[in-house]
């Protein structure tokens, strides 16, 4: 067995951060990645939560390929602050990387702009896949000039978690599918979250403004021309209707303080799931089993999960790439595409991440989750699979996307005010899209 355990803590995962992970992503014990019984080793890195290692796929696909030695690396490891800085890094230096490299569809325009980094799966065949894929999804995984490089693993499909003990006290209902009525749109949503705010329980009703802001921004972008934050030439598009309306209704709700301070993946908002410390979540599909991980059995029983305000979407998903330092292309792009099969998708869907392929999806569309009184998650998620369509991500859309989210939390905290939030939002987003250079 080759694994990183996803419970080693955060010391074990700021050392792979700082070069463990790369340093052992050298495919093999010879340059022509072998092991030294003679077999090929293929190193797959990951992050988060992939499901991979849950499911027994190492072992599976070892016992059909016997001349071939699996190994995963970077499973619970944070996409933006560790994973994406050591990769990299990896791919700049020509050296480092694995046969098999993960990556999360905001650093996906970034990533496929440098097409020489990447293998052509289509050299090997793999462009007949292109009927198992919404045509969005397939389509983010080629490079400008047209190369496929990644198959798509899940798709962030959307929900709202929320805790039905903090709803019965506030006096709203509980049962999923009339919260789902109650806010059945954005003004039926800010409705409910002022009911919460005027019972008086002691809870805030969302956990943060971040959630919130990017499930809306991608609603609205993919309702209208896709556009968010920045363009491809790296001119600021503030002025967008997707961030226009996302920000302004993160406003509304702080004003009616609606919106607690735990910020998203603090040990602040990690402590409150379990805790009670807030009544509702955006959620997508792969957050599911984080709320679960986070909550255990102190929340099990209260937190149920419900169709999402507005119309369906999207909040993230990731793509498998064969970087073109492998020496073992072929054999990494057929792991790659066995790991994305329909097959496997449902068996990683364990785990939490949403099958992205049609036939996957349909395959777990009567599934419901015990953990969230069984909810019928593959039901609720489905619709967001097919009908989605793509968004404008560009290569500064991670570094702006950070500068926003600074400071609305910085609103919610009370650095800023609702008068010169969007004057801080200006100026932040101007310095990230200054310190990209593009």
């Amino acid at each position: 067995m080759h694994l990183l355990n996803r419970h080693r803590g955060k010391a074990a995962l700021a050392a792979i951060a700082a070069g463990t992970l790369a340093l052992s992503a050298c495919s093999g014990d010879g340059d022509d990645g072998t092991t030294e019984d003679g077999k090929i080793q293929l190193t797959v890195q990951g992050f988060g939560t992939l499901g991979y290692i849950q499911a027994g796929l190492e072992e599976q696909y070892e016992s059909e390929n016997p001349d071939i030695d699996v190994v995963f690396e970077g499973d619970g490891l944070n996409f933006e602050n560790d994973f994406r800085p050591a990769m990299e890094a990896a791919l700049q230096a020509g050296s480092g990387a694995g046969d098999v490299m993960a990556m999360d569809e905001q650093a996906m325009a970034q990533m496929m702009a440098n097409e020489d980094y990447w293998v052509d799966l289509a050299e090997y065949g793999y462009d007949s896949r292109a009927e198992e894929y919404p045509q969005w999804k397939w389509d983010l995984g080629h490079t400008p000039g047209g190369k496929l490089a990644g198959f798509g693993t899940d798709v962030g499909g959307m929900g709202m978690c929320y805790r039905t003990d903090l709803f019965a006290e506030a006096g709203l209902p509980t049962e999923r599918t009339e919260v789902a009525a109650a806010w059945a749109d954005w003004e039926g949503f800010t409705t409910v979250a002022q009911t919460f705010v005027d019972s008086g329980v002691d809870a805030a009703f969302l956990d943060s403004p971040t959630q919130l802001q990017n499930m809306l921004l991608g609603q609205v972008a993919g309702q209208s021309d896709g556009q968010m934050y920045v363009d491809a030439e790296g001119n600021l598009t503030l002025d967008s209707e997707a961030v226009q309306t996302s920000v302004n209704t993160i406003i509304e709700l702080n004003e009616m303080g609606a919106i607690g301070t735990f910020v998203s993946w603090s040990e602040e908002w990690i402590a409150a799931q379990a805790e009670g410390g807030f009544a509702t979540m955006p959620c997508p599909a792969w957050m599911l089993g984080i709320v679960e991980d986070n909550a255990g059995d102190a929340g099990a029983g209260n937190w149920d999960f419900a169709a999402a305000p507005g119309v369906s979407g999207n909040w993230g998903g990731s793509w498998l790439l064969v970087p073109a330092q492998s020496p073992n292309p072929e054999e990494a792009a057929a792991l790659a595409a066995w790991l994305t099969a329909p097959e496997q998708q449902v068996a990683a869907f364990e785990s939490g991440p949403f099958p992205s392929t049609l036939e996957g999806a349909q395959m777990v569309s009567d599934y419901t989750n015990p953990y969230f009184n069984d909810a019928p998650v593959g039901e609720i998620i489905a619709a967001s699979v097919a009908e989605f369509p793509a968004l404008e991500y560009t290569e500064l859309h991670p570094s702006v996307k950070g500068a926003v989210e600074g400071a609305l939390n910085g609103l919610v905290d009370g650095t800023y005010s609702s008068d010169d939030i969007w004057d801080a939002i200006q100026s932040e987003a101007e310095n990230a899209v200054e310190l990209g250079g593009l």
